[in-house]
């Protein structure tokens, strides 16, 4: 992982690395939101894409596969770095764009390399753009350097959900099978807690389609090793809790997610070396593209840590 300026990125990129941009941002005054900054996040990104591609923007905007990028709330700095959700004080404050997609990182790179954007708009207020700081991550490399990690813990920093569908509740609950069949192939149920399945199954699709680098890890294996009970949860030291948040003021339009740091573990009857840096490498992927659902509105935020780790 290495960061650079915009000048030193665009002469030596060579092939799609995985690319994060983090903007510094400063309003003169509040600005207030519907419930949460991380949609207001993400009308910004489409508002940038639609100066260079009016196209790229709607296919991003009709899209029902993964989106190919993620982002992060707005966030200040009080005594560490805190998510925005109605109200962001007048003064600094970030946010975070990762590019997952070829065409987004040639759009995003035309744009600011022309030196016209000096602001960004925020629910109508203009913020003066201080700095932007550029990250870059190779894939491959987390699997090659990955560490055999017996416990972790993952703090997740903004509201996170995961998603069921009928397939997966009846194989937990064989029972299920009797119920009449579900006419709508793509209803699901959103499970707004830390099932170390769906994190991992997550972290997998994610990885399958944009890493570069699937052939590196053994993904239905990893899967049934994790189904089975290869990683565990441990423990929630400051307990978690669910927050819902609105995306639209009239549509009434809302999810529910969870926060707050989770401990886990990898059983010792299920241990394996080389899975156990699979979680590893995944995790790292994952504080760069989000878990769950709405990943490019900011939900699902993840910092990876050491158990017990502040």
């Amino acid at each position: 992982m290495k960061s650079l300026s915009l000048c030193q990125r665009f002469l030596t990129s060579g092939s799609m690395p995985v690319e994060r941009y983090t903007f510094t941002i400063y309003s003169d005054e509040p600005i207030e939101f519907q419930s949460y900054s991380g949609f207001a996040v993400r009308g910004l990104f489409f508002d940038l894409v639609k100066r260079i591609s009016k196209d790229k923007a709607e296919e991003l905007h009709v899209r029902k596969r993964l989106a190919p990028y993620s982002t992060t709330p707005i966030e200040i700095l009080g005594s560490e770095w805190e998510v925005v959700y109605r109200r962001m004080p007048r003064g600094a404050a970030r946010f975070s764009i990762t590019l997952l997609d070829t065409d987004l990182s040639n759009i995003i790179k035309d744009l600011l390399l022309t030196g016209e954007v000096k602001s960004l708009t925020l629910k109508g207020r203009e913020c003066r753009l201080a700095s932007i700081e550029y990250t870059q991550l190779d894939a491959a490399k987390l699997v090659e350097e990955g560490r055999a990690v017996e416990k972790f813990a993952v703090r997740f920093r903004s509201p996170t959900y995961f998603r069921r569908t009928p397939v997966d509740i009846q194989r937990l609950f064989p029972a299920a099978k009797k119920m009449k069949q579900v006419k709508t192939p793509d209803l699901y149920r959103s499970h707004p807690l830390p099932d170390p399945v769906l994190l991992f199954r997550s972290l997998l699709r994610l990885w399958r389609a944009f890493s570069g680098a699937s052939a590196k890890i053994p993904a239905n294996e990893f899967k049934e090793w994790v189904e089975l009970g290869g990683v565990a949860l441990s423990g929630y030291p400051d307990s978690i809790r669910t927050i819902r948040v609105y995306e639209h003021p009239t549509t009434n339009k809302w999810v529910v997610g969870f926060v707050g740091e989770v401990h886990f573990s990898l059983p010792k009857d299920l241990y394996s070396e080389k899975y156990a840096k699979v979680v590893d490498a995944l995790l790292k992927f994952g504080e760069y593209t989000n878990v769950g659902g709405g990943r490019s509105a900011g939900l699902g935020v993840i910092r990876y840590l050491d158990a017990g780790s502040g």
